[in-house]
């Protein structure tokens, strides 16, 4: 699904794994997010997800437009991934264990 959102299609994925991390479900009152995900693997889960892609496909074209341009900008580089690490190490490194 990264590769997928960099040339704008926008994700409806279970949310599981590495799924659940990298896509933000989306958020039409805030503008926000790259996609849906849906906590159920069956059919109810999957009309959920779908539904509300397709409802803000036909219905909220700008809203829409913003969204793939979200994803194909979402920055899934090792560069960023390194730094979040490095600043987990940093506080984990803070404070004794004991």
């Amino acid at each position: 699904q990264m590769y997928a959102q960099r040339y704008g299609t926008v994700p409806v994925v279970h949310a599981t794994g590495g799924l659940k991390d990298s896509v933000i479900q989306y958020d039409p009152f805030q503008d926000q997010g790259t996609g849906w995900k849906f906590e159920t693997a069956d059919p109810e889960g999957i009309k959920y997800g779908l539904w509300n892609a397709l409802n803000t496909y036909k219905n909220h074209k700008e809203a829409w437009e913003r969204l793939v341009l979200r994803c194909m900008t979402t920055d899934f580089s090792w560069e960023r991934s390194a730094k979040r690490y490095i600043e987990v190490f940093k506080w984990a490194h803070a404070d004794d264990p004991f």
